[in-house]
């Protein structure tokens, strides 16, 4: 009976070790990672959007959008959490625009840019 009892509490030692370990360590989160790879997504335009600025304009409030929403930006994040999906949807969205490969879209982006 007694070499029951010892196992049994030396189990039950081990796996409230195990919880608090998995506790402390939190859970994963693809925020943690410095960078998430390459991704694809399908986004659909109009040609006719990048024949203007306002069109163009749109087109990226759009995108910008579509990309955010990729980054995983959320209302209840930590100022570090947040900027590190400034730096993914910043760096997503310079890429973007270099294979839209428009001179409309290149120059509305640059307004949003300067401000």
């Amino acid at each position: 009976m007694k070499t029951t009892s010892k196992t049994s509490l030396i189990a039950c030692i081990a796996i409230s070790g195990a919880f608090a370990v998995g506790f402390a360590s939190g859970p994963a989160s693809a925020q943690d990672l410095p960078h998430r790879g390459p991704f694809e997504f399908k986004f659909r335009y109009d040609a006719s959007e990048m024949g203007s600025l306002a069109g163009a304009q749109n087109l990226l409030t759009r995108l910008e959008a579509a990309v955010a929403t990729y980054c995983g930006e959320d209302k209840m994040m930590s100022p570090k959490e947040r900027a590190d999906t400034e730096k993914c949807v910043d760096k997503t969205m310079r890429e973007s625009i270099t294979k839209f490969g428009n001179a409309t879209v290149a120059q509305a982006f640059q307004s949003r840019a300067d401000g």
